[in-house]
């Protein structure tokens, strides 16, 4: 099949077609000099934020897809908005997960802490089985942004293991390094934490949304 043939990566025909001529070379130096450039037109420094909806598995198990469908349609109602007025790209939804960036980790917090307190305010409206809870992840680094289709590198990984992975509901986890770039203060009641996952060692903070309202 052709380079042209194939399934593109994102969409987006200059990233698409570095990164296909990148695969197909063969010459070290000629891939080099392709993945400098692809760094050198995408490449920035910004927040990777990731949030998941908590309990996705068994509530869909529990209550049927259906019903979950109609809580994920209501979380993005929620979600969009609020990380565009907090200065953020809302890159895409993929079923339970959203994928934003942001140039500051300021940005990606304060977005974070609206987003579960308007899920929060949401939530009064409903009985159990109609609540919705979120778990966010963010870190910050040099990562490849595509636009606003996607982005890729080691802070989008980051962020998604916190967000998916060691998150539980109504928390914002963020990196130390993260924090490292952010004039947010820690509060008192916020534990610093340590996790190894798939090969990956990340040193984070848990905020939990009850510790945030009291320090504000």
């Amino acid at each position: 099949m052709a380079a042209s043939e194939r399934e593109p990566l994102t969409g987006n025909i200059a990233f698409d077609s570095l990164i296909a001529a990148f695969a197909e070379e063969r010459e070290a130096d000629k891939a080099e000099a392709i993945r400098l450039r692809i760094w050198e037109e995408f490449g920035v420094e910004g927040a990777a934020f990731i949030s998941d909806m908590a309990s996705f598995s068994s509530t869909s198990r529990k209550v049927g897809v259906c019903h979950f469908l109609k809580l994920i349609h209501r979380t993005r109602q929620i979600v969009g908005p609020i990380i565009e007025k907090n200065g953020g790209t809302l890159l895409k939804f993929d079923a339970d997960n959203c994928y934003a960036f942001f140039n500051t980790t300021d940005e990606a917090i304060q977005a974070g802490f609206d987003i579960n307190a308007a899920i929060f305010a949401a939530n009064e409206k409903f009985g159990l089985a109609e609540q919705i809870y979120l778990s966010i992840g963010i870190d910050y680094g040099r990562l490849l942004l595509v636009g606003d289709v996607d982005y890729f590198g080691d802070p989008v990984n980051t962020a998604s293991k916190l967000g998916e992975d060691l998150a539980v509901r109504a928390e914002v986890l963020v990196t130390e390094r993260a924090l490292e770039n952010s004039t947010f203060t820690i509060p008192e009641l916020a534990e610093r934490m340590r996790a190894r996952i798939s090969e990956i060692e990340i040193e984070y903070i848990r905020l939990p949304m009850t510790e945030v309202a009291a320090s504000r």
